[in-house]
């Protein structure tokens, strides 16, 4: 342990009825500290006000003190507000837990005070009590909704507490490597939950949310439609009141659908679960086998996203086996595509060119123009990760084309982050950073959080080629800020990996191991072959750089078959030669 030992207060102020959700910071503050932050000179100690007042309550004033002595400040809400600060109704604010917050605030801005941040959480409530809130709850709800309208700051939602501890867990990880970084605690982008217009493409969802003849059996109400308005301009409080109306007041397929999708969009994916599996009953119930086809293309892209890759392909191939029953070929088209992005991960690149080759069949033959261009996107990345970088640049600039007629911005930015790749590979930096920073250029403009990430993790990679690892690592470093928040599990284990191969080049063999087994890790849980490859590969070269050229040839000897199997030639190729230059055993 070092003899050094930095501390950091974080307090956590919440109304009652949270109990458990403080508890659980408690474990959570005191367990990554004790795991992760102390080995590095970092205690975290967590602050609640059962410990100020000594579990007996006591004066407001109390606990103020505390506050602004604490480092991070933690708002957790759910359906309560806390009682007034005093009897008069004078004080400005309506509630101890508000006022707590505002003082919070007021200590962030106050340069001689060591408040780093401050987050706000709240507690997801159930459909039912949103549709209908109380008095309590409607203070929560207009108080949360003050954070749609500023889009300086963010907050987070969450629907288990599993997911709040491990959100509050990335908070601590960030603020530990800002702490070894000398950088202030705050969030590099303004970050806030997507607006609906943001909404993932038909592959990433598992079905074409806004294709009617997939919404059989039922029609958009008016509050649905309102709830979708509300959505698109970022009032995404008044759009949950709103869908939670819909989906209690009736049995309607279409709001359970849309409510789903906006729930999956901004992460409460426990919340999205129940609604899509409710869609399957339904349809099961009116003998309406196409919206049981939705239900289980939308479960497929929640178990994706959790990366539990066998159960999503099991929910696509019954949403497929009903399409193709029923003749639905847009249908069919999304359940192929999402069906080869699973391969894809997996690194069974012929599977996934199969699939998404039927995918781009049945496009072209409804002229879709949007299912083409997703199709030539990504059969280009399966040629790129097999290194045919011709014919991948040919497919990407094919959807590119595609998607600039149609002005699909979300298309646009992908293909010019692809086709900066495909430059990076090559050598040609320049040309790279110029597509890559088109990209990210869009992703800012259309504020697709997880597009802002892979745009920086990519340009971290041409700045690395160039040997100015300062700014690799500077750039990188946003990207994990972003993709930790959002808990994006791929773009995590990337930038890790990356981070490793930074300080390996820096010669900091420790830190650089550290990095690329957590990568390891979260590839092996996604079981992603290329990416478990690639930090097999790295570990290798740290190996060599410690001397230890047995260890060194067991990971490069794991890491050939794997890119043997999924067909990367030029990485295997790689592998060989290093295998080669090692003395005989």
């Amino acid at each position: 342990m070092p003899s050094d030992v930095k501390q950091y207060r974080v307090f956590i102020a919440s109304p009652g009825g949270l109990q458990e959700e403080r508890k659980k910071f408690r474990e959570v503050v005191n367990g990554y500290t004790e795991s992760d932050a102390l080995p590095r000179g970092v205690l975290f100690t967590p602050v609640r006000w059962e410990e100020t007042l000594g579990g007996i309550g006591g004066p407001q004033t109390f606990i103020n003190k505390e506050i602004r002595e604490c480092d991070f400040f933690l708002l957790l809400l759910w359906d309560r507000w806390r009682s007034r600060p005093d009897s008069s109704g004078q004080h400005k604010h309506s509630s101890h837990t508000e006022e707590e917050y505002h003082l919070a605030l007021d200590c962030y801005k106050d340069g001689e005070l060591p408040m780093c941040q401050v987050i706000a959480f709240f507690k997801a409530v159930d459909a039912r009590q949103m549709s209908d809130p109380g008095e309590e709850l409607k203070k929560v709800l207009d108080f949360k909704g003050n954070f749609d309208r500023d889009e300086t700051i963010f907050y987070e939602t969450f629907d288990h507490i599993d997911a709040f501890a491990d959100r509050l867990r990335r908070y601590l990880a960030q603020w530990l490597r800002d702490h070894e970084s000398a950088r202030p605690s705050v969030v590099s982008e303004p970050q806030r939950p997507p607006a609906l217009r943001d909404a993932p493409s038909r592959l990433d969802m598992g079905v074409d949310v806004d294709d009617p003849a997939r919404e059989i059996g039922g029609k958009r109400s008016e509050v649905v439609e309102e709830a979708m308005h509300l959505a698109e301009e970022g009032q995404l409080t008044e759009a949950e009141t709103k869908f939670a109306q819909a989906v209690v007041s009736a049995d309607d397929p279409v709001a359970l659908n849309r409510y789903g999708h906006f729930l999956q969009r901004i992460g409460r994916l426990a919340q999205a679960e129940v609604m899509h599996e409710r869609v399957i009953e339904l349809g099961a119930s009116i003998g309406n086998e196409a919206w049981q086809s939705v239900g289980f293309g939308s479960l497929g892209a929640i178990y994706q996203t959790r990366g539990d890759l066998d159960k999503a392909e099991q929910m696509h191939l019954k949403s497929l086996e009903i399409d193709e029953k029923l003749r639905l070929p847009e249908g069919m088209a999304s359940d192929y595509g999402n069906l080869g992005l699973i391969y894809q991960t997996r690194g069974d690149l012929d599977e996934a060119e199969e699939t998404f080759l039927k995918s781009l069949e049945i496009e072209e033959k409804l002229g879709a123009q949007e299912g083409i261009a997703t199709a030539y996107g990504n059969l280009g990345l399966v040629y790129q990760t097999r290194g045919d970088l011709d014919r991948a640049e040919e497919m990407h600039l094919k959807s590119l084309e595609i998607n600039e007629k149609l002005g699909l911005q979300e298309g646009m930015a992908n293909q010019y982050g692809n086709i900066g790749l495909v430059c990076q590979t090559r050598g040609d930096l320049d040309k790279a950073e110029e597509m890559l920073l088109k990209a990210l250029e869009v992703e800012k403009r259309i504020g697709r959080q997880e597009g802002i990430a892979t745009a920086y993790g990519n340009l971290s990679l041409v700045y690395k080629a160039r040997g100015d690892l300062g700014k690799a690592e500077e750039t990188l470093l946003k990207a994990l800020e972003i993709n930790e928040k959002l808990g994006c599990q791929e773009g995590m284990a990337s930038d890790y990996g990356t981070l490793g191969t930074i300080y390996g080049t820096r010669g900091d063999l420790d830190k650089a191991e550290e990095m690329l087994l957590k990568a390891l890790e979260i590839n092996e849980k996604l079981g992603r072959q290329e990416g478990m490859a690639t930090q097999y590969a790295n570990l290798g070269l740290i190996d060599r750089s410690r001397g230890s050229t047995a260890l060194a040839r067991v990971h490069w000897c794991k890491a050939l078959g794997l890119f043997r199997k999924i067909g990367v030639r030029d990485k295997s190729e790689d592998i060989e030669r290093l295998l080669n230059e090692l003395p005989p055993e």
